[in-house]
């Protein structure tokens, strides 16, 4: 009798538990997800090492898009060179190491079609649960303080911080990517393997708007419709999507346009002077050096300029050190030459999500095409271990299902 279990039992296993506390990771604080991330890395190798020390899988060579994250990371690397502030431009450098070490990891960790389930299907109710306490961390603050829950609703930028205080991560626009992502991760459970429910899909929508109205969240009122918008197209005919997608964009510019021009407390929240100084003043650093842009960490030195300020008719600069937004952000960082690796990379994987028809991965995409309008996901901790975690995991984990059995056992 043959007592010794399958590899690929106690493989899966070990896989899934560190993807699980990754996963569960990003929704708190950057100190959580570097131990995370070392955790991850540290494994993850171990891993590989293992399988190659035993001849079961040899290095191949890596997929194109590995190549060009590590593109990414070098314009970072390289434009050191072009900074007024070296120094400060310092910790781009390990802040993007996930550009290089994610694409890398999971070119080669054994992430089986049963660990991404298991994956996915961990994530989608650990985000069920963080939705579930933090509305929980509202009430109990409405009933202790008191604080009023209409007037929470009303200046949520005002208390958000409560609601998030419990995580020791409070930025509501990273963290809403974050547990919106949980949503197409549901679906594509659904749809796939039947491992979510429709009622478990409409409670998560439901706590996930919830946590939207009480944390302020703006760009997560723009990707939850979206992303809502996707699944229910991805299974129609494709002349019935056109007609459809028209109609409920028409619909939806013309409620925007009607109630932008009214006083409306909650469309007030999308008007934000800030951000607009921000990017005019993105537009003119890009203006001065086109090519090249302001080097890595010289974004903050352009944005606090009195001198742009004033020529752009504002009284001061404000005290940001990147533009948020991501298109102008890369462009006003490394100039246009620069900012080609990160589009063309993430043109690439818009591609291959479309020729593989990946709702998940199309869905992920979308979220984070809107977000770069409002952030940099790209240039922050936060955004870019979240980024790459999930892009590596997708890409790598369908190409490696294409490539081999779907198990092996010694």
């Amino acid at each position: 009798m043959n007592l010794k279990r399958p590899l690929v039992f106690s493989t899966d296993f070990t896989v899934s538990a560190i993807l699980c506390l990754y996963a569960a990771s990003l929704y708190f604080s950057d100190r959580t997800v570097i131990i995370a991330t070392v955790l991850l890395v540290a494994a993850g190798a171990a891993l590989i090492v293992r399988r190659v020390a035993v001849g079961q899988r040899p290095l191949s060579r890596p997929h194109p898009l590995v190549y060009g994250w590590l593109a990414v990371y070098l314009v970072r690397v390289v434009w050191l060179l072009l900074s007024n502030d070296p120094l400060y431009g310092l910790r781009w450098l390990d802040t993007g190491l996930p550009f290089i070490l994610f694409p890398l990891l999971f070119q080669y960790l054994p992430v089986s079609e049963r660990a991404l389930r298991t994956t996915l299907v961990f994530f989608v109710r650990f985000t069920f649960l963080f939705c579930a306490i933090t509305l929980l961390t509202v009430a109990w603050h409405c009933v202790a303080v008191p604080i009023d829950a209409g007037e929470w609703l009303r200046s949520p930028k005002a208390y958000y911080p409560l609601a998030y205080a419990w995580t020791n991560e409070d930025h509501p626009s990273f963290l809403c990517i974050v547990y919106l992502s949980a949503l197409p991760a549901a679906f594509f459970l659904k749809r796939r393997y039947g491992a979510v429910s429709t009622v478990e899909i409409g409670a998560l929508v439901a706590v996930e708007a919830a946590v939207l109205a009480f944390t302020g969240a703006r760009v997560g009122f723009i990707i939850l419709p979206a992303l809502l918008l996707l699944m229910a197209l991805c299974d129609m005919p494709f002349r019935r999507k056109i007609v459809i997608a028209g109609t409920l964009t028409a619909l939806a510019g013309g409620l925007v346009a009607g109630l932008w021009g009214r006083e409306h407390s909650f469309t007030d929240r999308f008007k934000d002077p800030i951000r607009v100084q921000l990017w005019e003043t993105a537009v003119a650093s890009i203006k001065e050096r086109p090519l090249l842009g302001t080097g890595t960490g010289g974004m903050r030195e352009a944005l606090r300029s009195p001198e742009i300020a004033g020529k752009l008719g504002y009284s001061k600069p404000q005290p940001f050190s990147y533009p948020h937004n991501q298109y102008l952000g890369e462009v006003m960082h490394f100039g246009f030459i620069g900012a080609i690796p990160l589009f063309c990379t993430l043109a690439c994987l818009l591609a291959l999500a479309f020729r593989r028809k990946d709702v998940l991965l199309q869905s992920f995409l979308l979220m984070l095409s809107i977000f770069m309008f409002s952030e940099m996901p790209f240039d922050s901790h936060k955004g870019i271990n979240f980024a790459l975690f999930f892009i590596s995991l997708l890409v790598a984990q369908r190409q490696m299902s294409a490539g081999k059995p779907k198990t092996t056992a010694v």
